[in-house]
C-alpha cells in the first residue's frame, strides 16, 4: 500500500519570496504541506468515487442515470490524472486506483433514486473540500485546478439534482417561515 507523502523537516525558517504564488511558469516552488494534504486527501476521495460510480453506472437500468454516472467517472478520472500529475511533479507517491475492486455485477442492491442521491451528496461535499483546498493553497496554478474541478463537479451536482426533481425524489430540506406568505392582506 502507498503511504501518504512525507516530507522533510524545515531546519530553519524559510521566508516567501516574490515567486511564492507562481505557479505556471518559471520558478515555481516545491508544493508546500497543506497543498500536498489537500491534493491526497481529494485524491483519496476521488478514486473512491471513480469506482463507486463506475459500479453505479454498469448496475442502472434508466438511460438517463447511466449518462449521469458516465459523466461522473469521466470527470472524476480526469480530476484524478490532475491531482496524481502535481505529486508526481514533486516525486511525491500518490494512491492506487481501486477500480478492479469492482465486481462485474450488472444487478443493482440499490434503487436509482438511493444511487443518484449518494452521488450528488457525495460530488456536492467535495465542493466544500475543493474550496477547503484553494482557501489553504499558494499557487496560481492550484488554484486554477481547484477552480476548473469545483466548476465540473457543481455542474455534475446540479444534473443529479435535475434527475432527482424530474422523478420526483427530491425532498426540500426545511426552510425558513414565509413571512410575506403568512401575513393577512
Amino acid at each position: 500500500a502507498i503511504k501518504s507523502p512525507i516530507i522533510p523537516t524545515p531546519q530553519k525558517v524559510n521566508i516567501a519570496h516574490k515567486n511564492y504564488l507562481k505557479g505556471f511558469i518559471g520558478d515555481v516552488r516545491p508544493l508546500h504541506a497543506l497543498e500536498i494534504a489537500h491534493l491526497y486527501d481529494n485524491l483519496e476521495t476521488n478514486l473512491a468515487s471513480k469506482a463507486l460510480v463506475m459500479a453505479f453506472s454498469q448496475v442502472t437500468k434508466t438511460k438517463k442515470v447511466k449518462e449521469l454516472f458516465v459523466k461522473g467517472e469521466e470527470l472524476t478520472d480526469k480530476i484524478v490524472e490532475d491531482f496524481i500529475q502535481k505529486l508526481h511533479h514533486d516525486n511525491l507517491p500518490s494512491p492506487s486506483l481501486i477500480d478492479h475492486l469492482v465486481t462485474t455485477s450488472t444487478t443493482s442492491p440499490f434503487s436509482d433514486k438511493l444511487m443518484v442521491f449518494h452521488k450528488m451528496d457525495m460530488f456536492s461535499m467535495r465542493v466544500r473540500n475543493f474550496g477547503n483546498s484553494m482557501a489553504v493553497n499558494g499557487r496560481r496554478d492550484l488554484a486554477l485546478m481547484y477552480a476548473k474541478s469545483l466548476k465540473d463537479i457543481s455542474d455534475f451536482v446540479h444534473d443529479a439534482a435535475d434527475i432527482m426533481i424530474e422523478n420526483g425524489w427530491m425532498e426540500t430540506p426545511p426552510e425558513a417561515a414565509d413571512r410575506e406568505d403568512l401575513a393577512p392582506e
